[in-house]
């Protein structure tokens, strides 16, 4: 801007002066008009100066304060990038870099995001380095953790070019903000960040160690934990709980996720669970989750469906069966292969619509694949469909488990303890049945118990806890499909497609292990036309169509749960009865089931519902919409609505 001002001005009193000669001839009117032009000049000067000077001076100070609450953090210096996070007001964070109004800012997790210039002020708290500080020759650093990643540049967004491990040092060449250059072996150089190290080195002709006289070494960086004081096992649900720092909040108990938000110290919770070092409190009307200190996992049992009685003492799972490996397949053009599961890490590759992948590990909601050429690295998990392992079939009768984290217990009843749980798409042969349980036998020679109505049985018949859906003939239609995404999330571009097909496909095996049949309009990503969808349902003549969908709102702040009908009777029926279902389950706001003026519906003879299950315009239902555990309660709630339609018409008569 200074620079500009310079250029401007002698320019603007050129073309004045001429004017000035050409117009006034008398010295009186052109000292009057001279005096008003500096009039004007010194006010512009000063509006200039009181818009600048305060930004300039915030990046100056090293570190900046959040001045509003819930402020946004992107993941670069525009409204365009994608939002990582939000900060409560008053937090003050270290500056790393600057780029026009957007401030670069170090989170409290060792991360970095950009904000708004308009939204923070500088802070007398603490001070950065300046952008780029040439180190000691003699500084050297220490990884101080395992596989510790050297970047090309200062930031994690930047290429990894390799990785180094405690017990070697390294000369430091420069630093900028909490990064640090380093001398690989060789004529390589690198970047690592500054807070996952150790420095050791002279200042100036002293020869002081960094961290005093004792010669030990200390991080360059000593940023304040974001990991908060628990009360110890015995803490239960219900208890409150003071925070001594201002932790980071996730939809899920997994800090490679998104975060929601962030807590005050000071702030007091009430404690609804805990779980490795994690603990659940009630947030916005969801159960959120912050880290703790606490590392040992904490046993809680998994209830079976409608059981009583008392929580079992677990024993450690056995062995699981062993899949055969596990594929998936892209759904968009051009998904990203990255070095590392998050969306700032360095693109290794593109990958196109139908590349299969072989699975290697999951983290979160994203997985490590390997390419058809060779590659490894991430993907978004929301942008793949990941095929349910094939695992090998018995021979004789047997079982496939249909829920994660099923129960296995020692006898044919609730009442007996559970000795390991089992995973969807599991299969165990079935040695005999005790009532409504199957005894079962596992690869190592060791049996147990399974509730029959978890499990899809074959070669004996289905143990179901209600009739109500025995031959039933029940539609269930993914919305949009093949090169119709639908909707996209506004946060983590979700595509609407994807979840539909997830929370369909979970809703089939919930309804064919109840006995109904179940056709579905696309089982895959493809595009169906209305009334391919709506013919369906009539050449199958089936008893309910059931359409799934994730809705959108240009207010990011509207949410919930809608189910749509057409007609009155029947149809208005089944929308109540789901919806009250999967607010239920899934806990998302009720948003009333109500009339909706939809070919899939209008133009169907059979009892219809569309079922809007979640809105990817808010932040908070996208995360929730990714989730699998969601995807499991939406599922579950459209369930239990279609079967209460059902018992309800039997009840009437038909």
């Amino acid at each position: 801007m200074e620079g500009e001002w310079n250029t401007f001005t002698p320019k603007l009193c050129q073309i004045h002066a001429r004017n000035d000669c050409e117009r006034y001839a008398n010295l009186s009117e052109r000292m009057s008009i001279v005096f008003v032009r500096q009039k004007f000049l010194k006010m512009l000067l000063t509006i200039v100066c009181a818009i600048s000077i305060p930004v300039s001076s915030a990046w100056a100070a090293g570190s900046v304060q959040v001045t509003v609450d819930k402020l946004n953090v992107r993941s670069g210096p525009s409204l365009q990038d994608t939002i990582i996070t939000t900060l409560p007001n008053q937090t003050v964070l270290p500056v790393l870099s600057q780029q026009n109004d957007w401030v670069q800012v170090q989170l409290p997790d060792g991360k970095s995001g950009w904000v708004s210039g308009q939204f923070v002020a500088s802070s007398s708290a603490g001070s950065n380095p300046p952008a780029s500080t040439a180190a000691s020759a003699t500084a050297t650093i220490e990884s101080s953790t395992e596989n510790l990643n050297v970047r090309s540049g200062p930031g994690t967004n930047h290429q990894i070019v390799q990785t180094i491990n405690p017990g070697t040092r390294y000369a430091v060449l420069q630093k900028s903000g909490d990064w640090i250059e380093i001398q690989l072996p060789g004529s390589k150089k690198g970047w690592v960040a500054a807070w996952l190290v150790k420095e050791q080195g002279t200042s100036g002709s002293g020869g002081t160690s960094v961290s005093g006289n004792t010669g030990t070494t200390a991080p360059v960086t000593q940023l304040p934990p974001v990991q908060v004081q628990v009360p110890k096992q015995d803490t239960v649900q219900g208890a409150s709980l003071t925070l001594d720092s201002a932790p980071y909040i996730y939809a899920f108990p997994d800090s490679s996720t998104p975060a929601i938000g962030q807590l005050h110290a000071g702030s007091t919770i009430t404690v609804v669970a805990k779980q490795n070092g994690w603990v659940q409190f009630p947030y916005q009307g969801v159960n959120a989750w912050i880290k703790t200190e606490e590392d040992a996992p904490s046993q809680q049992p998994v209830p079976d469906t409608g059981t009583t009685g008392s929580q079992p003492n677990v024993q450690a799972p056995n062995t699981p069966q062993t899949p055969a490996v596990q594929t998936a397949t892209v759904n968009t053009d051009g998904l990203n292969l990255r070095s590392e599961g998050n969306t700032s890490s360095a693109i290794l590759a593109t990958l196109a619509t139908g590349t299969k992948l072989t699975i290697v590990q999951k983290q979160g909601d994203w997985y490590r694949v390997t390419t058809p050429e060779g590659k490894t690295g991430w993907v978004a998990g929301w942008l793949i469909t990941v095929s349910i392992p094939e695992y090998p079939t018995p021979a004789g009768p047997h079982v496939t488990i249909i829920n994660p984290d099923t129960n296995i217990r020692k006898g044919p009843g609730t009442q007996h303890e559970i000795v390991k749980r089992v995973q969807t798409g599991e299969k165990y042969e079935i040695v005999n049945t005790e009532g409504d349980w199957f005894h079962i036998r596992f690869g190592d020679g060791s049996s147990g118990y399974v509730a029959g109505w978890l499990v899809s049985a074959v070669g004996v018949p289905a143990v179901l806890k209600s009739n109500e859906l025995v031959n039933k003939v029940i539609v269930v239609d993914p919305g949009h499909g093949g090169n119709d995404n639908g909707a996209t999330g506004s946060s983590f571009a979700t595509l609407e497609k994807t979840v539909n097909l997830q929370v369909a496909l979970i809703l089939r095996k919930k309804l064919e292990s109840a006995g109904a049949k179940v056709v579905m309009t696309r089982a895959d990503d493809r595009k169906l036309t209305l009334q391919q969808r709506v013919d369906i349902a009539i050449q199958n003549k089936a008893d309910i169509f059931v359409s799934i969908h994730h809705n959108t709102h240009p207010n990011t702040a509207t949410n919930g749960t809608i189910v749509f009908y057409y007609s009155d009777g029947n149809s208005s029926k089944l929308a109540s009865l789901v919806q009250n279902e999967i607010v239920k389950a899934t806990n998302y706001k009720d948003m009333n089931a109500r009339f909706g003026n939809y070919f899939v519906l209008r133009e169907n003879p059979t009892p219809s519902i569309l079922a809007e299950i979640s809105f990817l315009s808010n932040y908070n239902d996208e995360i929730r919409a990714r989730s699998e555990q969601q995807q499991e309660l939406a599922a579950e709630g459209l369930y239990k609505g279609i079967i209460q339609y059902f018992a309800t018409l039997s009840n009437q008569g038909g």
